[in-house]
């Protein structure tokens, strides 16, 4: 005979090995038919909660961040040639634009450390399939963010690095408006998440 106590730590135990074993998506799956046989007492107990994002959730005024943020980068794309471009009186490209825009050059950037936001954001969402979404797309935002980075900051030396020159310049700066693509679109997906 199992008494609630019992069961309770059964369920606790199998809740940890099954979420680590095979992610949230899996244990969602799985929690009815392993709950069968455990007691009301024990399912109570041993459900697994959600972890809270540190200070989460997103106030509306992160959120206005994120938005104001993503027109940025629509109006970047947009305006790629003339933004990436500096006439002093000589017109040469200029790959910092990227990073700037990216909320790497100013702390007063909307998207100026947004990794912070997108932490809290989790907690503005209920659906599981929604939370798997959008920390994909965070993962991947941040992904592009870093790559786009480094594109940019290479971009700016390429014309003085051995065997560099304009084209190592417009080569690495198309490679960072890819990613600035990519930040884009996954910063519309964790928007759309987020709602309005």
């Amino acid at each position: 005979r199992i008494d609630a106590a019992s069961s309770a730590s059964f369920a606790s135990s199998s809740a940890a090995a099954a979420e680590g074993a095979m992610g949230r998506r899996g244990w969602l799956e799985i929690w009815p038919r392993a709950a069968a046989g455990i007691s009301t007492a024990a399912v109570v107990v041993g459900l697994p909660q959600r972890a809270s994002a540190k200070g989460g959730p997103a106030s509306s005024v992160e959120l206005a961040r994120l938005r104001k943020g993503y027109e940025g980068l629509e109006y970047l794309l947009a305006n790629f040639d003339k933004e990436t471009t500096k006439c002093t009186p000589e017109c040469n490209r200029n790959p910092d634009a990227v990073r700037s825009y990216m909320g790497l050059r100013s702390m007063d950037h909307p998207l100026y450390q947004v990794e912070k936001i997108l932490s809290k954001g989790q907690d503005n969402l209920d659906d599981p399939d929604d939370v798997e979404e959008y920390i994909t797309a965070c993962e991947n935002y941040s992904s592009a963010i870093s790559e786009s980075n480094a594109m940019a900051y290479t971009s700016s030396f390429g014309e003085y690095n051995p065997g560099g020159g304009k084209d190592a310049v417009e080569k690495y700066l198309e490679l960072a408006r890819a990613q600035v693509v990519l930040a884009r679109d996954n910063l519309k997906i964790i928007l759309t998440k987020l709602g309005p």
